[in-house]
């Protein structure tokens, strides 16, 4: 299985969310500094990761063309993008189904 330009650009847009935020927490002060022995630290920037690959293989298929800086902004956005779904979409179910 050859994986698209689009999905790999996800995944670098992904990986750079997730450079950004270790090194924000190396320049942490002590108290709220992650703690990078942990291997759930290590975890969460896997599966965010993961996630960015996802929604670049759901949103973009290998027909469209789109600009290399689309597909990366989706993977660099892809943790909140799917946050804001979470939230989101149970909130209209809910209430469409109060319409009826």
């Amino acid at each position: 299985m050859v994986i698209p330009q689009s999905v790999w650009l996800c995944l670098l847009g992904g990986a750079t969310l997730q450079l950004l935020n270790i090194i924000d927490g190396l320049s942490a002060p002590a108290d709220r500094r992650p703690d990078f022995k942990s291997v759930a630290y290590y975890l969460v920037i896997l599966f965010n990761l993961i996630l960015s690959g996802i929604l670049g293989y759901v949103y973009f298929d290998d027909t469209q063309k789109l600009n290399k800086i689309v597909y990366f902004h989706v993977g660099l956005s892809a943790p909140l993008i799917l946050r804001s779904l979470a939230t989101t979409v149970p909130e209209i179910i809910r209430k469409s189904n109060y319409n009826h």
